[in-house]
């Protein structure tokens, strides 16, 4: 009987984990989806991380996304309301860094961040916090048509 009990007890766990992740990331995306202004969706990333042993090695969360040389891209990323650490969204690709909205040298953060695509290529996306905090986070990725800057 016991470990009938401990069976149940661990799979009701897991789905209570992965309904409360399901909340965080589709209530983020809402509010991130009211963020893009007139900018047309394209996908969104939602991640929960756990706290990290140091800012040096801080818990994230990569994706890949190809993006189209000529377009223009917003990338717009919040935390939830009970996250206390700043989250940090990066674009890279094998060589080079393009942009976050975090800079670094002053701390600021910024709920988006614009990129002017060069070349048609696999490019990555990285989520992470800040101070190696606990969280989630949603991140969407959108165009500006028309470079609208609203």
């Amino acid at each position: 009987m016991g470990k009938v009990f401990f069976i149940v007890a661990v799979i009701t766990l897991s789905f209570t984990l992965q309904n409360a992740k399901a909340q965080c990331g589709m209530a983020l995306k809402e509010v991130v989806m009211r963020d893009i202004g007139k900018a047309t969706y394209l996908k969104d990333f939602r991640v929960r991380l756990e706290e990290g042993r140091s800012t040096d090695k801080a818990p994230k969360e990569e994706f890949s996304i190809l993006l189209n040389k000529g377009t223009h891209y917003r990338f717009n990323i919040r935390s939830d309301s009970t996250c206390t650490d700043q989250v940090v969204l990066k674009l890279y690709d094998f060589t080079k860094y393009y942009g976050s909205n975090y800079d670094q040298s002053d701390g600021t953060v910024y709920e988006a961040f614009e990129f002017f695509c060069a070349k048609t290529q696999v490019y990555y996306l990285s989520i992470s916090f800040a101070q190696a905090g606990p969280g989630c986070a949603a991140a969407v990725v959108s165009f500006i048509d028309n470079y609208d800057a609203n």
